[in-house]
């Protein structure tokens, strides 16, 4: 297939992260559509993805849809159960209902620390066993398992990708995610961050154009499977508030609070699946990626 034909459904179509995937594919080479559950201009509805004549012009589906953060999932426990695992598994009969030759190829975004939870004294890769420990992990954990079990019994083309924390883009100020946008906000308003436990906990950070660059083979050769979709190291929160401090030349406070229990403490992640199937590769530095981010905030 020619990259020209390309036609992307991208489902959470209001998300920001489907806003970049869009911005990237972007026209004469692809045909991108947004689907949400908000319809509007520009964003069809999530449902009418389920339509056969509608999937069938689809060749490729990436799955961003999703009702939850690991914090708001904690605190609207089942939300995953009534809205996000009930609407895959309608999506999942419907691209087994299409004609072999037609079936759209299923790119889904799971979670690489939550879903793994805590690092067993290495880097965790995708054949590790799966321990969780909050409910937003479980619920992407239990739809990676409907996905699976759907491409066994119907051959149907499917990825899943274990992301980590992209960053390098703005994020609204009220999300309950997003370390390093939060920790470069604060810095330049001199305001407190607020710090989950002794600043220890490690987490994988993975620049945002590097995070594109690693979708564009995975649709290009409909590549099959799990794989973690990661920078490949892990830095500590304290190190994240040093090279901030460093790029917007500011001292950054902080107001301590209790770690929440279902927060992941160490999230290692080994990429070496990824980049031995596509041959991607990250190219952006933490403290590069942080350097611009933080001259993007200082000059907005």
């Amino acid at each position: 297939m020619s990259v020209s034909s390309l036609r992307l459904s991208i489902t959470g179509g209001r998300g920001r992260l489907a806003s970049l995937i869009a911005d990237h594919f972007r026209a004469p080479h692809y045909k991108v559509t947004l689907f949400s559950r908000t319809p509007g201009p520009n964003f069809t509805p999530l449902d009418a993805l389920l339509e056969p004549t509608v999937l069938a012009r689809s060749d490729v589906i990436l799955h961003l849809a999703w009702s939850s953060l690991p914090a708001t999932s904690e605190k609207n426990p089942g939300i995953e159960d009534r809205y996000d695992l009930p609407w895959l598994e309608r999506l999942l009969a419907a691209q087994a209902d299409c004609p072999a030759d037609r079936r759209p190829h299923l790119v889904f975004f799971s979670t690489g620390g939550a879903v793994y939870g805590n690092a067993p004294g290495r880097p965790n890769h995708e054949d590790d066993p799966c321990q969780p420990i909050g409910r937003y992990g479980r619920a992407k954990l239990a739809a990676e398992q409907l996905i699976q079990a759907g491409a066994e019994r119907h051959d149907l083309a499917s990825t899943i990708l274990r992301i980590s924390n992209p960053y390098g883009y703005p994020v609204p100020m009220a999300r309950a995610q997003g370390l390093i946008p939060h920790a470069l906000r604060f810095a330049t308003e001199g305001q407190p961050l607020t710090l989950w436990g002794d600043g220890s906990a490690r987490k994988d950070f993975l620049y945002y154009t590097d995070f594109l660059a690693a979708l564009d083979p995975v649709i290009h050769q409909r590549t099959r499977g799990v794989f973690n979709l990661a920078a490949g190291e892990s830095h500590s929160v304290r190190e994240i508030i040093a090279l901030v401090e460093k790029h917007t030349e500011r001292t950054m406070t902080t107001q301590p609070a209790a770690a929440p229990a279902w927060d992941v403490q160490d999230s290692r992640l080994d990429r070496r699946r990824l980049s031995a199937a596509t041959g991607w590769e990250p190219q952006v530095s933490l403290d590069e990626g942080i350097r611009r981010s933080a001259t993007g905030f200082m000059n907005h």
